[in-house]
């Protein structure tokens, strides 16, 4: 697999110059020319045969330059341009790019439909509300076209987002294509999370109010398209989530049901156990959301682990396929990762964050506080986060995560923008800790004192060097340690997460956090192979 390159911009700004001069050359062509020499042949000069021909090279060139365009957009997709800024490079692994490209040629196709979304929904926020019957009206003739509602919730502004989110039928369909923005989605759960109100203050008319009847006929509707559901989950963020499961309409009995309908229909890993009695958790910040999951397959009725345990539980099962995916990709044992995640959100509940300057440590806040609001000061002081997402990824002040960044693969160079937004995700921060452990274990098995020994399936070792500190606080610490002639024995876990990975009864825990239905682990993890690397 190679990493590949490229300026989104650069091609943006190429494709629309010849997109245009192709369109203006074909129009001289069609109007200028075309005439010209069918005058010439009327008046009985040489018959020439070129309209038709030109057209043809024109068009070529044109739908050339546009897949230029296409090119950009995959890039954009393919590395997070929306947080790297215009004018940055963006390196990505060929794969991904090419299946972003795939996929944007195929969206293409659909562009016309996209097009007339937008169309009237340009139309729309230029109309009195008194008005808008008739144009809602032709929203509902598109009921089933998931292009044209895409193009049309993407191409309105907030106030007429609001307006909109009660044409459900136009809004799953959408949701549907895949291609809503994430504005979009974020306006769709600010209006779930609303409160209901039976009337409204003559001041607040601008503030637009979904009823009872209207989100549950939304959620039932998502619920019954498993493509929208599921684009409707991978849409949502953790705190987006935690917003919509601790909104003041979960105190309505109906409401964390009709949310668990939508997401066990998009997600087939959504738990199946019986839903807790509320969401509250000891938990970290990071994984707070998990405390509204169902119980894991594990212990489905909540009676063998503790409330915090079982919030974990469930969020490795929701995001299992992820876990075992980038574990097979460095050749780890999974339960690393999951211990990484697990001592983080149970054993280290931060409520803080760590200041810029490190002169204040961690800063203690009541929870509902957290996370700290901008330009929160201490002692004088501003605090400033460095970490993010389940694990507690640092995504700066970390030599570590340049370094792996540095590796190439997967995991390419970013921006601090960047990488703080991918790390905001489960599937994100799964990948670094992941692509953490694994260089860890691949520098690792290449000296001798570790050559009888296998580094990629020692948990408590890796949950060691991903915590870090001391003589496992990078990578070339790491390998400045196992070159000490003085420490040539196999290192010995002994920080507070690796001590907690090699207790018996949290390796139990561990073990039970990726086990099948029938009870046993993946055949590959209890096997070992000459190459320190799983089949398949």
């Amino acid at each position: 697999m190679g990493t590949v390159s490229a300026i989104p911009d650069n091609l943006y700004l190429y494709a629309g110059t010849c997109t245009k001069g192709a369109e203006q050359l074909q129009t001289w062509v069609r109007t200028v020319l075309a005439p010209a020499l069918r005058a010439y042949q009327n008046g009985g000069g040489t018959c020439f045969v070129i309209d038709g021909q030109v057209a043809q090279q024109v068009a070529a060139a044109y739908y050339t330059d546009r897949d230029v365009k296409v090119v950009g957009l995959a890039f954009s997709q393919a590395g997070g341009y929306s947080v790297s800024g215009p004018g940055f490079p963006i390196r990505v692994d060929d794969k991904t790019v090419s299946a972003a490209f795939q996929k944007l040629q195929l969206n293409t196709v659909q562009q016309t439909q996209i097009d007339a979304g937008a169309a009237l929904a340009k139309k729309m926020m230029g109309t009195k509300v008194t008005e808008l019957s008739g144009l809602l009206e032709e929203l509902r003739r598109h009921g089933k076209d998931p292009y044209f509602n895409a193009g049309f919730f993407n191409g309105l502004d907030g106030q007429q987002l609001e307006k909109a989110v009660t044409e459900i039928s136009a809004l799953v369909s959408a949701y549907s294509s895949g291609l809503l923005e994430g504005r979009v989605h974020q306006r769709v759960i600010n209006q779930l999370a609303r409160p209901v109100v039976e009337f409204r203050i003559p001041v607040s008319l601008n503030i637009y109010y979904t009823s009872a009847a209207q989100k549950m006929q939304f959620l039932d509707a998502l619920a019954a398209t498993p493509t929208a559901a599921r684009h409707f989950v991978q849409s949502s963020n953790n705190h987006l989530l935690l917003r919509l499961f601790d909104s003041s309409v979960n105190n309505e009995p109906w409401w964390r049901g009709k949310l668990a309908g939508v997401f066990s229909a998009g997600t087939p890993t959504w738990p199946k156990g019986a839903q807790p009695p509320d969401g509250s958790t000891n938990l970290s910040y990071e994984l707070q959301f998990a405390g509204h999951l169902p119980y894991p397959s594990v212990d489905p009725h909540g009676k063998k682990y503790n409330r915090e345990q079982l919030a974990v539980l469930s969020w490795v099962e929701l995001n299992s396929d992820i876990i075992i995916r980038e574990a097979r990709r460095y050749g780890i044992d999974p339960r690393a990762i999951v211990a990484a995640v697990a001592w983080e959100a149970m054993e280290n509940p931060l409520r803080g964050w760590y200041s810029r300057n490190k002169t204040v440590n961690r800063v203690g806040a009541p929870w509902g506080q957290w996370p700290l609001p901008a330009g929160t000061t201490v002692a004088g002081r501003k605090v400033a986060p460095v970490w993010v997402g389940p694990g507690k990824v640092h995504f700066k002040e970390s030599p570590l995560i340049d370094e792996v960044e540095g590796l190439g693969g997967v995991l390419s160079p970013r921006s601090l923008q960047e990488r703080k937004a991918i790390l905001a995700t489960n599937e994100g921060s799964i990948m670094y800790i992941a692509a953490m452990q694994g260089a860890f274990a691949a520098l690792t098995e290449k000296y001798p004192a570790y050559r009888n020994s296998d580094p990629h399936r020692n948990v408590p070792l890796l949950a060691h060097v991903f915590q870090g500190g001391g003589k496992a606080a990078d990578l070339a610490t790491w390998k400045a340690r196992l070159e000490d002639p003085d420490e040539s024995t196999c290192f010995t876990p002994s920080n507070d997460m690796a001590i907690w990975a090699a207790d018996p009864i949290n390796r139990k825990f561990l073990d039970d956090s990726l086990r099948p239905t029938d009870g046993s682990l993946p055949p590959w993890m209890s096997r070992r192979r000459r190459d320190n690397r799983p089949p398949g």
